[in-house]
């Protein structure tokens, strides 16, 4: 092996973990070139983050990893999409009025059949027919009191607005706009980034743009500093060889130190 993997190997694992965060279990698995328990995109961040921290050149460990994860491709399980159907509520179409009439036309109906083997037609009760109608007309007449009360109400409030006009402030409303956030790396860059609401772990190895959900919150974490960020059209660029972290909470991006980062990580480093 190379005279720079010597000299990894002769820092020792403890102070590895200590200077990168990468935990000693994986460092001393890199140092006895033993990949069985990490996989290529944890490989690849990890070689890139002492290359930087240490100024070393590891090509032959990583063609050697490279090769392993080669004839060792793991299986990688597809996220489940899950959809939520909600039913639209149905209103319903009878009304107080459809059914008072519908009640006076089954009176006039069973009046005029009641006996129909008398000659003569039979007498209808139009007192009967004159109640509903006072019934419907008194229906009615409540629900255009309730409207025209409803629409004085609303000049009311209207005219009062007006006159307090000066002393009122109204609110803006807020637009809904479109967020984006691009992390674009300036060269091969490895990124650890964690969602916050379900804590859930992630890695990639960027060589090229990469586009993370702007309506969720974030913590970020990179083998080196030479990155830019986008958010919704407005780029931050950042120039730092070492190490590099970040939270994104409520659309807000924040450059963090390790204890902060820990702090948001539920008390882990990574």
């Amino acid at each position: 092996m190379s005279e720079d993997f010597n000299r990894l190997k002769s820092i020792g694992a403890q102070k590895i973990h200590e200077a990168t965060h990468i935990s000693r279990a994986h460092v001393q698995a890199l140092l006895h070139e033993s990949f069985e328990d990490m996989n290529s995109i944890q490989f690849l961040g990890f070689i890139s983050i002492l290359e930087r921290e240490y100024s070393l050149d590891l090509s032959e460990l990583k063609n050697q990893g490279k090769e392993y994860f080669d004839n060792h491709t793991p299986s990688v399980q597809e996220p489940r999409t899950v959809k939520v159907f909600v039913s639209p509520r149905k209103k319903r179409g009878l009304t107080l009025i459809y059914i008072a009439f519908g009640v006076a036309i089954f009176l006039v109906f069973t009046f005029l059949t009641i006996d129909p083997s008398k000659s003569k037609a039979p007498a209808v009760d139009n007192s009967t027919i004159e109640s509903v109608k006072s019934d419907i007309l008194e229906v009615q007449n409540d629900k255009n009191l309730s409207l025209l009360e409803g629409n004085l109400s609303s000049n009311k409030e209207s005219n009062k607005t007006e006159l307090l006009g000066s002393d009122i402030q109204k609110k803006p409303e807020v637009a809904n706009e479109i967020i984006s956030f691009k992390i674009t790396p300036d060269h091969e860059v490895w990124l650890g980034y964690i969602d916050l609401v379900t804590h859930e772990k992630f890695q990639k190895t960027l060589t090229d743009e990469f586009v993370l959900d702007p309506s969720r919150d974030w913590l970020l974490a990179f083998g080196h500093g030479h990155i830019s960020i986008e958010i919704n059209g407005i780029i931050k660029k950042f120039k730092n060889p070492k190490n590099i972290r970040f939270s994104y909470i409520n659309s807000e991006l924040k450059e963090i130190d390790f204890t902060e980062f820990k702090s948001l990580n539920r008390g882990s480093g990574w």
